[in-house]
């Protein structure tokens, strides 16, 4: 049987690579305990406390290793041109290189803490243990701020309503922050105090603006392995729980499609390609056994299966695209432009659920999450 998924980029990069070696090397504990065991407030304050001492050495890993760029610059200033930035690059390229390497271990190691918390080995699908998208890799890219891989997966291209153009400019913007940081920071002190304050030179306000994107950085790496752990076990949870009620049983051969379609179109339209959604997809494509290429990401044809669907089937397929949609924890213009066309007369009743469940993901508040990740029969 041919996969559905089909990768672009056949080759793993070897930064992730990296990721992947240290995420099993940390190694996997047997753990009894699920995620659901905890309330959002346990979880919450543990997630906290993984981020509060990732972001204190990040932040000492970047004073530490920023000072030695700025002394020697300092200390070889009055020596010719060539002898002084020999100097202060050949010591600035060995403190990024030790510096980007303990980083990286330090937020790997903080997403295999939020990864025990959640206790990912307790789902055993196969299907979700290999290729691009199982979860070590899924976190080896979070934690190390990696593009996911170019795909399909029967013929929904993700990347469809992206611009390549936009996603380029913004990382570039991202890699300068720190540079930019520190230029306005010196210019203002520079302007307004002086060139040293208390005796020390203002180039010494790198060390504080390291220290702070260090920590932002490692912020934004929790969260966003939060993010894709809580949609890992979400997904999970909701597939066995579909097929716990013997829903799929249920449905239509049109109403099957159209359950792709509605993930379908909402990785298309979400703008901000997300892997959360590839694991309800592909939980769902393997709970249907669908593997043929049928338009799943055509958005007109999912509006004319929602009106073709018997109303039991359409109030099922409204809640899955509801949850697909909110699984980024952001709502794309696009998205917010286009559902009122999927929801017609139920708009105010589905809007809030989107809302909240979008708010939810995004905050990090699992069980309130799962509360609203129902799919039945029923609309709303």
């Amino acid at each position: 049987m041919p996969s559905p998924l089909e990768i672009k980029q056949k080759k793993i990069p070897l930064l992730e690579k990296f990721g992947i070696y240290y995420l099993d090397k940390f190694g996997k504990r047997e753990l009894t305990h699920h995620v659901f065991d905890f309330t959002d407030e346990e979880l919450k304050k543990k997630i906290n406390r993984i981020s509060n001492k990732g972001i204190f050495l990040s932040a000492l890993t970047g004073l530490v290793l920023v000072w030695p760029t700025v002394y020697i610059d300092l200390l070889k200033q009055n020596e010719p041109f060539i002898i002084h930035y020999a100097w202060t690059i050949g010591v600035t390229i060995i403190s990024i290189f030790i510096e980007f390497y303990l980083l990286f271990i330090i937020t790997i190691k903080a997403v295999h803490e939020v990864s025990e918390l959640i206790n990912i080995h307790s789902h055993k699908k196969d299907f979700l243990q290999n290729g691009p998208f199982n979860i070590t890799s899924i976190l080896a890219r979070a934690a190390l701020e990696l593009p996911d891989p170019e795909m399909q997966i029967l013929g929904i291209d993700p990347f469809e309503k992206v611009s390549k153009k936009n996603l380029l400019i913004l990382g570039l913007l991202y890699k300068l922050k720190i540079t930019l940081t520190n230029l306005i920071g010196k210019f203002i002190l520079g302007n307004t105090i002086g060139k040293t304050i208390i005796g020390i030179s203002i180039n010494y306000i790198a060390l504080p603006v390291e220290c702070f994107w260090n920590g932002v950085v490692l912020k934004r790496v929790v969260d966003e392995a939060r993010l894709r752990l809580f949609g890992f076990a979400l997904s999970n949870h909701i597939a066995d729980n579909v097929l716990h009620d013997h829903l799929i049983d249920q449905l239509s051969p049109e109403a099957k499609i159209g359950c792709i379609r509605a993930i379908g179109n909402a990785v298309v339209m979400a703008q901000n390609y997300h892997p959360n959604m590839i694991v309800l997809l592909l939980r769902f494509q393997h709970l249907l056994h669908i593997n043929k290429d049928y338009k799943y990401d055509d958005w007109n044809l999912f509006l004319e299966t929602l009106k073709n669907v018997s109303e039991k089937e359409r109030d099922f397929l409204l809640d899955l695209f509801t949850i697909a949609a909110s699984f980024d924890g952001k709502i794309s213009k696009l998205e917010a432009n286009n559902i009122k066309a999927a929801y017609g007369e139920y708009y105010d009743l589905y809007l809030p659920r989107l809302l909240k469940l979008t708010a939810h993901m995004k905050a990090g508040r699992l069980n309130a999450a799962a509360a609203l990740c129902k799919i039945d029969f029923i609309a709303g």
